[in-house]
């Protein structure tokens, strides 16, 4: 019976790589040849001048404030939230005026979601809104 050294196992060990990198080198090549580098071109749009939008005094926005205490102001006087729609159907001119809801950092979340719904359904369709502290 032959005995089996660890000279023998380390023969036929080695893996030989250099198949691997060729076929790795090919491919980097094809990858490479079949990029296409076309620089493709958008579409030209005329962008506004500054000096050309309307001043916010020319504008009529209507403002919705939510207070600390949830609140809901409208020209500085507390209204109800059933009134919000009918108000800002009396002050949209067929949705072209704006309707600004600002809203204080802590009022509740489900007071600004219902005032920001009645002024949708009062025909707000220009809806922008921020808060302050």
């Amino acid at each position: 019976m032959a005995r089996r050294t660890l000279a023998d196992e380390d023969e036929g060990a080695a893996i030989n790589l250099s198949p691997m990198i060729d076929c790795i080198f090919i491919l980097l090549i094809f990858f490479i040849v079949t990029t296409v580098f076309v620089e493709e071109e958008g579409i030209q749009v005329n962008k506004p001048d500054a000096t050309a939008s309307a001043s916010p005094e020319e504008s009529e926005n209507i403002t919705l404030e939510i207070t600390a205490q949830d609140k809901i102001l409208f020209d500085g006087r507390e209204i109800g939230l059933g009134d919000i729609a009918r108000r800002v159907r009396n002050n949209v001119n067929g949705g072209e005026a704006p309707v600004m809801v600002r809203a204080h950092e802590l009022s509740s979340h489900g007071v600004f979601v219902s005032v920001w719904d009645a002024a949708r359904r009062g025909g707000a369709e220009k809806l922008t809104f921020s808060t302050y502290n």
